[in-house]
């Protein structure tokens, strides 16, 4: 997946890596990292561009759906939430639901609210039980059928309704509970 002002890169690994052992892998695996735009040029000219925990972590939310020619993602998705897990301390924050709403929250902020949608969809897969996760999906849906950022609307507002099904709004905090019953009502409206 890419685009004019990021990128997701697919880094090989050898399964006897530091990594690959770190993560018991059986056999040689990719993980995806998240380039920024400067970093993106930097990569496409060939200069070295450093990464870190906060690259793939990033790249495990933004890329998890991606489906890059000639590469197996498969033991990335297996490996996502343990290696988020891992990070969280890095992060400093105690919960894989708090790390994906608020790296949602920082890549909405500098790369737009469709990337920032990838990342909450990765989060659904992830923490399918997480209400908060959803709700913040539904906000980035609805935003990006409005700005008709997505290829297929009606699959954008399908989505948006079957998501919105899965909230329990006793578990949003009691002032987001008018906002879901409105996105309920624009839902229907689409």
């Amino acid at each position: 997946m890419s685009s004019e002002k990021y990128a997701v890169i697919w880094k090989h690994f050898e399964k006897d890596s530091a990594v690959g052992k770190r993560l018991n892998a059986n056999a040689d695996f990719s993980l995806p990292y998240f380039l920024s735009e400067e970093e993106k040029k930097k990569f496409d000219q060939k200069e070295q561009v450093s990464l870190n925990h906060f690259h793939m972590v990033m790249g495990l939310l933004v890329g998890y759906f991606d489906k890059p020619p000639g590469v197996d993602t498969s033991f990335a998705k297996e490996k996502a939430a343990t290696i988020i897990n891992e990070n969280l301390a890095s992060f400093k924050t105690n919960s894989l639901e708090n790390l994906i709403l608020d790296l949602s929250n920082f890549l909405r902020d500098s790369h737009g609210q469709k990337v920032s949608l990838q990342s909450l969809i990765a989060g659904v897969e992830l923490l399918a039980e997480s209400s908060a996760i959803k709700y913040d999906a539904c906000i980035d849906l609805i935003n990006c059928i409005d700005d008709d950022e997505l290829d297929d609307r009606l699959a954008a507002v399908q989505q948006l309704k079957l998501l919105l099904s899965k909230i329990d709004p006793k578990k949003l905090n009691k002032e987001l509970v008018q906002d879901y019953l409105k996105m309920i009502e624009i839902a229907n409206e689409f």
